[in-house]
C-alpha cells in the first residue's frame, strides 16, 4: 500500500485536473452556442443564394459548373478538429473518409493540420488549410473557395466534395458529404420568371457560384466546429466524472492507510507496555 503522503499528493493532482476539465467543459458549452447561432444565420444566406442560382438555371444558362466531367481527380475538403481532447472525433472523420470513394488513388484532399499527417502516411495527396481561432470566419471559407474553384475551372479536378460532421445535438453527430461542384444533380425545373440580370446572366451566375461555394464551406466549418465542441463537452464531462470516482477511491485508500497506521501505533504502544511489566 502506498504511503499517506503519496495518496494525498495524488488526490491534490486529481483535484487540479478535475478543475481543468470542468473549466474546458464550460468553455466548450459557451462556444458551441455561438457556433450554432452563426450556422443558423449563414444557412439563411445560403438558401437565398441557392434560390438565385436555381432561377438562373431555369434560363438554361450555359456554364461549366453545370456539366459533369469524366476527367480529372476527385477533390475533398475534410473538416476535422484543430485541437485535441475531443474523444474519437477526428478518428471517426478519418474512418468515414477512408471508407468513401475519396480514399482511392489520385484523390486531392484539403484538410487541417491534425489530419494531414495521417492522410499523408497513407499516400494521399494533402493540402493544408490554416485553422485558428475559436470559431471559423467567412474569410477562411473564402480562401478555401478561392483555392478550389480554379482547380475545377482549370479541369484539374472533376468534382469537389465537402466532408464534415453535422451537429444534431450534444450526443448525436453525423458525418456528411456534400457535393459542391458540379451542380448537375441539383439543377431543378423551376418556373422561369421574366427577370432582367445585369450585366448578364452568365456574369451574375459566376459570382453567385463563388458565394454559394463559400457559404457551403463556411457552413461545414461551423457545423464541424460545433460538433467538435460538443464532442469536447462529452469528453470533458466524462473526464470530470472519472476524476470524481478516482478521488473517492483514493480517499478510501487514504483512510485505510491511516487506519492501518493508527492500528500499528496502538499495537506498538501495547507491545511496549507489555514489555515493561
Amino acid at each position: 500500500m502506498r504511503s499517506m503522503r503519496d495518496i494525498r499528493r495524488r488526490i491534490r493532482s486529481v483535484h487540479s485536473t478535475q478543475q481543468i476539465t470542468r473549466a474546458m467543459n464550460m468553455i466548450a458549452t459557451s462556444r458551441l452556442r455561438r457556433a450554432q447561432e452563426n450556422a443558423i444565420t449563414n444557412r439563411a444566406f445560403t438558401n437565398a443564394v441557392w434560390d438565385a442560382i436555381q432561377e438562373i438555371g431555369s434560363h438554361q444558362v450555359s456554364s461549366l459548373f453545370w456539366r459533369p466531367r469524366q476527367e480529372g481527380r476527385l477533390c475533398y475538403i475534410v473538416v476535422g478538429a484543430d485541437k485535441g481532447l475531443c474523444g474519437p472525433y477526428n478518428a471517426n472523420i478519418l474512418r468515414s473518409f477512408l471508407e468513401s470513394e475519396g480514399a482511392g488513388e489520385g484523390v486531392h484532399v484539403i484538410t487541417g493540420r491534425r489530419l494531414q499527417s495521417q492522410l499523408r502516411f497513407r499516400g494521399i495527396s494533402v493540402d493544408y488549410y490554416e485553422e485558428g481561432g475559436d470559431l471559423p470566419t467567412p474569410k477562411q471559407a473564402e480562401r478555401l473557395a478561392s483555392f478550389v474553384l480554379p482547380l475545377f475551372m482549370n479541369g484539374e479536378v472533376r468534382e469537389i466534395n465537402l466532408l464534415y460532421t453535422h451537429f444534431v445535438n450534444i450526443l448525436n453527430r453525423e458525418i456528411k458529404t456534400v457535393k459542391l461542384l458540379p451542380l448537375d444533380e441539383f439543377r431543378a425545373d423551376k418556373a422561369r420568371q421574366d427577370l432582367l440580370w445585369e450585366p448578364s446572366e452568365e456574369a451574375v451566375f459566376s459570382k453567385l457560384i463563388h458565394h454559394y461555394v463559400t457559404s457551403l464551406i463556411y457552413n461545414g466549418l461551423l457545423e464541424g466546429k460545433a460538433s467538435e465542441y460538443a464532442a469536447r463537452m462529452v469528453a470533458m464531462d466524462a473526464a470530470t466524472d472519472n476524476a470524481d470516482d478516482m478521488i473517492k477511491e483514493l480517499t478510501l485508500q487514504y483512510n485505510q492507510a491511516r487506519q492501518a497506521s493508527i492500528t500499528q501505533e496502538i499495537a506498538e504502544i501495547v507491545g511496549g507496555a507489555e514489555a515493561l511489566r
